[in-house]
């Protein structure tokens, strides 16, 4: 029974994670998505107004971050984890925020790329990537030690 109640709640959040990718166009104002879909690097850099596109960011970051920590205690069920998690989020959205708006205040097209990566990292749930098999690993250590 606990099986099925981690796989479904692991397969709810990846369809939380799922929906925040799928309705981005109506959920999230970022002009800069059709901006790289195009030829980007002779484009003009489109005209932001950084407060709106910023609390967009991060909004989306947060919501991404609340699938990603769920998803974590679903398979893990570790407070540490958890703790180490949100921590970890929060140092990397201070740190590339900063730099998101330190690229965007200076913005020339020879930054195009960098604030594209910088602003992909705020946008796409990656970390639960890396800490997923990390967590893992983790443990079977511990129960290697052990």
């Amino acid at each position: 029974m606990k099986k099925l109640q981690t796989f479904s709640g692991f397969i709810f959040g990846v369809f939380c994670l799922a929906a925040i990718r799928l309705f981005e166009q109506s959920l999230f104002h970022d002009p800069l998505i059709d901006f790289y879909h195009g030829n980007f690097l002779d484009a003009e850099f489109p005209d932001l107004d950084f407060w709106v596109y910023s609390l967009n960011i991060s909004f989306r970051y947060f919501l991404n971050t609340l699938a990603s920590l769920f998803i974590i205690w679903i398979i893990f069920r570790k407070k540490n984890y958890i703790k180490f998690s949100l921590l970890l989020y929060v140092f990397l959205f201070v740190v590339c925020f900063t730099l998101f708006w330190i690229i965007e205040n200076n913005i020339v097209s020879e930054y195009y790329m960098r604030l594209f990566y910088v602003r992909r990292f705020l946008i796409q749930p990656l970390l639960v990537i890396i800490l997923l098999p990390a967590f893992y690993f983790q443990q079977l250590n511990k129960k290697t030690v052990q």
